[in-house]
């Protein structure tokens, strides 16, 4: 190999992208279109990589291990080679997988330029090593092995759908449960089985009104229903407050004879049961109270704490409340840029949401003191009328208002109100029925009764 020569790919790399290769036709194109003989360690993976070549410009997809076996039915260096790429199937991300191929070539393409330049400035030719410069930085700017900006919709219908399909297949291969439901049969309805990982879901409501059980609730059921693994972090209220109502919750019992241990053996024993009988799982993460430096940062590594300890990462995450979180950075933000603050918060768990493939649930504290305007029941918090909206809509997916007036706190009662949804219809407003006493945010018997 000439000094000048970049070391080829390494063979557990290697592995690992033509196994996502087999898998992924849009990860098969991409190294049919720029996969190179001298990025290849050995003879073998140069007649497997022309097999690929041959396959896919046939038939538009990946070769399955089958077409590879049979292709190489007599070469078992090939073969042996092939049953490595299966035992590599397992958990890749096709995006990671991709990024470092698109490195590596950037860096073969550098190191030439780089040798070139060279060469041409030991023969002073000045003018001519700066244009093979100048052609490097516009070729950097413009290549990416990621999908185009700009796409013809028509040319590639298919290749979408089959891409869609993949990744259907892959969710269902991974094991991972459907998470699809808010557990409130009209946001339900809406949903309509749309899947909530990667999504940011934001309850804005005044003090008092119920964020912090609508929030609970939902990991409730969560782990009631569906056997989700829920990761709640509390950054308002105390542990055991948050434990407490937690418990209550799972069988529908106030906090509070928990909290002071007035439940009777039998029905202890009986509620021991049915809380052991769950599939799912509620762990709970607290900061130190009064701690305004608590970041997203903290967030994400908290979900890498709790993977370490569990072998598994959470479904859910839910976060109560949003507004005591800063950014990543961690920086100081004064009151005039609470805005700008709000924004990088709510951008940074959207990020993380899709990062850790989880259904990010926040709360957010609404400061509308007019409580005239709050007890009018025709009035409902929106984007447009509460500050803390403001900017927070955009990277949420769903942004949902609780609204209760002084009667309908008498009442049990609130309005739900859906100020933004990505993919169904928003300015619905539904009236549901609570039950707080018995830590259930939403009453459906009562509901039902309420509206015939």
């Amino acid at each position: 190999m000439k000094s000048n020569q970049r070391n080829p790919l390494s063979a557990e790399f290697l592995y690992e992208l033509y196994s996502t290769a087999i898998r992924y036709d849009h990860i098969c194109n991409i190294l049919v279109g720029h996969m190179h003989k001298e990025y290849l360690p050995d003879r073998s993976f140069q007649r497997i990589q022309e097999v690929f070549v041959n396959h896919y410009q046939t038939y538009k997809k990946a070769p399955t291990y089958a077409v590879l076996s049979q292709a190489f039915a007599k070469d078992y260096d090939a073969i042996e080679l092939i049953n490595t790429f299966r035992e590599y199937e397992g958990d890749q991300n096709p995006e990671i997988t991709t990024d470092l191929f698109e490195q590596y070539i950037k860096g073969v393409r550098l190191q030439a330029v780089y040798s070139e330049v060279g060469k041409l400035y030991n023969q002073n030719k000045q003018a001519l090593a700066e244009d093979k410069l100048k052609q490097y930085a516009e070729w950097l700017s413009g290549f990416t092995l990621k999908t185009s900006s700009f796409i013809n919709v028509g040319k590639t219908f298919r290749q979408r759908f089959n891409r869609n399909q993949e990744k259907e297949i892959e969710q269902n291969r991974s094991g991972l449960r459907q998470v699809t439901r808010f557990y409130i049969p009209d946001l339900d309805e809406l949903n309509n089985g749309r899947n909530l990982r990667g999504q940011l879901s934001c309850f804005l409501a005044s003090t008092g009104v119920g964020k912090s059980h609508i929030a609970k609730y939902i990991g409730i059921q969560a782990n009631i229903v569906d056997g989700l693994h829920v990761l709640h972090f509390q950054l308002e209220g105390s542990e055991e407050e948050a434990l407490n109502a937690y418990s209550g919750g799972l069988v529908s019992k106030n906090a509070f004879y928990f909290e002071r241990g007035r439940i009777s053996e039998l029905e202890m024993k009986r509620f021991e049961q049915m809380v052991e009988s769950y599939s799912g799982s509620i762990t709970v993460r607290t900061f130190p109270r009064f701690n305004t430096r608590v970041s997203s940062l903290d967030i994400k590594n908290g979900i890498a704490e709790y993977r370490k300890l569990n072998g598994y990462g959470p479904d859910i995450v839910i976060i109560d409340s949003m507004d005591l979180l800063t950014d990543a950075s961690r920086r100081v933000w004064g009151a005039e840029h609470e805005r700008s603050k709000r924004i990088a918060v709510a951008n940074d768990l959207k990020d993380l949401a899709a990062d850790e493939n989880v259904w990010a649930v926040v709360t957010y504290q609404a400061t509308i003191e007019n409580r005239e305007w709050l007890n009018d029941e025709k009035n409902v918090l929106t984007e447009y009328n509460c500050s803390e909206a403001k900017g927070l809509a955009r990277p949420c997916t769903h942004l949902i208002s609780l609204n209760q007036s002084g009667n309908e706190r008498n009442e049990d009662m609130m309005r739900l109100h859906i100020a933004k949804a990505r993919f169904f219809r928003k300015g619905d407003t539904f009236r549901i029925a609570t039950d707080y006493d018995n830590e259930v945010f939403f009453d459906h018997a009562r509901t039902l009764s309420m509206r015939k």
